[in-house]
């Protein structure tokens, strides 16, 4: 266990290179780093991993439990469990100001879930959020990647942005209390990544994850690794030009990136939902918009 944390913390700072010998490895959306053998359970994988992050530099924003949140609700999933781990604030600096986008996939999340028996392990790579995000690389941190993601090809990014009315405040203000007026849905964190930083000119974004355990565990069910991009994340953040902005995952690109198929209709009603949110958090109507 202890050789395994240690090469996924590696491969987060410089991009796995050593692990990462070939395109197709680092063009896989969600990486596989580990069938976790020898922890007992999940629970147990999970501890030793925050544990030894920790110890790391990395702090421990969320554990989210995906199959307690499935039984709170009626439902069952195998164990499943997503840790977000924020990275040294040096690395999180670096990346917000390549791009405030990549503040959705932070902070970064380890997926931990039992299937077939197996313990395993998935993370998004650093390469992942990269090219999602547009992400120039110029630090020593990041460039070893360079030459691999040059044989990237096009991939869409899957991130729904919608241009607010109101100041950032009134923005996050008026996005939680649009969500929590639905009793199905939880906010389990708030992340501000300004708290951090010194100079704050031009703020950082803030990240509200919130979720509906009723739907989420339903697209789990089909294929626990969507754990991953669960709960759902709204971001808020300011542009160059000051414009504030809510930015949030497509339900259907996350569907695509794990192959789910016969939800249609289930991904219809969370993208819904999410889009309804989202323009009420930023000041418009929703039912306006709905009837253009």
């Amino acid at each position: 266990m202890r050789n395994f944390i240690l090469g996924a913390t590696c491969f987060l700072f410089i991009g796995g290179m050593t692990s990462l010998a070939s395109a197709r490895e680092l063009t896989d959306q969600s990486s596989a780093i580990a069938e976790v053998s020898d922890a007992a359970s999940v629970a147990d994988a999970v501890t030793l991993i925050t544990s030894r992050l920790e110890q790391q530099g990395f702090g421990i924003a969320l554990v989210v439990d995906h199959a307690a949140g499935a039984t709170s609700v009626g439902l069952e999933l195998a164990p499943t469990q997503v840790i977000l781990a924020r990275p040294p604030r040096f690395l999180e600096r670096r990346l917000l100001r390549r791009n405030a986008t990549v503040g959705l996939d932070l902070p970064l999340k380890i997926l931990v879930f039992e299937r077939d028996g197996e313990i395993q392990v998935r993370f998004n790579s650093i390469g992942y959020l990269v090219e999602r995000h547009d992400i120039a690389l110029r630090d020593f941190l990041l460039n070893s990647l360079g030459s691999v993601l040059e044989q990237f090809g096009g991939r869409v990014s899957g991130l729904v942005t919608i241009a607010s009315l109101l100041s950032a405040e009134e923005t996050l203000e008026s996005l939680r209390a649009a969500i929590s007026s639905n009793p199905a849905f939880r906010i389990p964190l708030v992340l501000d990544f300004n708290v951090r930083r010194r100079n704050r000119n031009r703020p950082f974004p803030v990240l509200v994850v919130f979720g509906n355990p009723n739907a989420g565990t339903l697209l789990m069910q089909v294929d626990q690794r969507i754990g991953i991009d669960l709960p759902q994340k709204f971001l808020v953040w300011e542009d160059r030009q000051g414009g504030v902005n809510i930015s949030y995952n497509d339900p259907n690109f996350l569907a695509d990136r794990y192959n789910i198929e016969g939800q249609d209709e289930r991904l219809g009603a969370i993208a819904n939902a999410l889009r309804r949110f989202a323009l009420i958090g930023a000041g418009q109507d929703p039912d306006a918009q709905a009837s253009n």
